[in-house]
């Protein structure tokens, strides 16, 4: 109408009409952007990352509890045993608490002063990992205990592996094909079998013609018959002239100094727990025998959305592990400014 000259009232029927028909086509052209998005691992995310990583035979790992002991103890002997029964908490004396419980029923013996109890974390996730000696105030302790206490850390806690992580093991699926003979084939064999989540290699490991293969697990510690169960897959399907050694991967502990500037909103608890979570989250992205870099690590402290600038301590450095060992945090130290 306004090309003949006459005007076009925003009221009128067709005009509202084209708004509404403006308004769908936006959102046809938004979700065919988004869906475009998911069809490619380098920009997809959530479900449908995971289907593409099913392509390659990769799933999303999930979270894990962090495990350890309960020490419970009594000042003076008793002649009668004290039943510990499965479920006791126990939690830190920290700002942010970590509660953790016993997992089987037990009891302190009679003439005894301590009894040592397995436990795990209340909650999945990098928070579990608690240190030795932190977990303290008995939350439902039985009465005829006096104090309790873990006496080594709880370990093997982990966060549900995020879309990043995920999105870079798929691209190496990708980049490393295996071919029978290299690296790339000796960890995908592995890490085929269940609760083995990362595998390396070290070539002519014990001399010309032999392999080391270093596995970590799920459990804090990888059972023999795990360690067995990997050795018959390999050697079912290596070379005939290639020997072949699995043993277990160490952790190697690495400690984080860090000062950072905290964004408004945010107050101190919150931005040491979120950058705590993303040291522990950066280690578990490092393969075994890989390298840490502090750039790539302050990203992961930025990534978090709580920091505006960091600053290491002059200790922090790249370091890269043996071949055999894998990255596992130590002591954080963080001042938050």
């Amino acid at each position: 109408m306004e090309e003949r000259g006459g005007a076009c009232d925003d009221a009128s029927d067709i005009a509202i009409r084209l708004r509404v028909l403006a308004g769908e086509i936006y959102n046809m052209q938004t979700s065919l952007e988004w869906l475009q998005r998911q069809l490619f691992p380098s920009t997809a995310s959530g479900e449908y990352l995971d289907k593409l990583a099913e392509q390659r035979g990769l799933r999303r790992r999930e979270a894990e509890k962090a495990s350890g002991t309960l020490t419970f103890r009594v000042a003076e002997v008793r002649t009668t045993a004290v039943a510990i029964p499965r479920g006791t908490v126990v939690s830190t004396d920290t700002e942010s608490p970590v509660r953790v419980y016993t997992t089987e029923d037990s009891e302190l013996p009679p003439a005894t002063f301590s009894v040592t109890v397995p436990a795990e974390a209340e909650t999945a996730g990098f928070r579990g990992n608690i240190g030795a000696n932190t977990a303290v105030l008995p939350v439902s302790m039985p009465s005829g205990l006096d104090s309790v206490t873990n006496t080594h850390p709880f370990t093997g806690g982990r966060n549900t592996e995020s879309d990043e992580l995920l999105r870079g093991r798929l691209r190496d699926s990708y980049f490393n094909q295996p071919n029978g003979m290299n690296a790339a084939y000796y960890i995908a064999l592995a890490t085929s079998v269940e609760g083995i989540v990362k595998a390396g290699v070290v070539a002519q490991a014990r001399g010309t013609g032999t392999v080391g293969v270093y596995v970590r697990g799920t459990a804090e510690v990888l059972p023999d018959s795990k360690i067995t169960e990997v050795q018959s897959v390999i050697d079912a399907a290596k070379a005939l002239n290639v020997r072949v050694y699995v043993e277990r991967a160490y952790g190697q502990s690495h400690d984080m100094d860090v000062s950072v500037v905290a964004r408004p909103g945010y107050n101190e608890d919150e931005v040491k727990t979120m950058c705590t979570d993303a040291f522990a989250a950066y280690l578990e992205s490092i393969p075994i025998g890989g390298k840490l870099y502090t750039a790539l690590l302050g990203k992961y402290l930025l990534d978090t959305g709580c920091v505006e600038t960091y600053t290491f301590s002059q200790s922090m450095t790249d370091v890269t592990v043996p071949g055999s060992a894998f990255f596992v945090p130590g002591d954080v130290y963080i001042e938050v400014n």
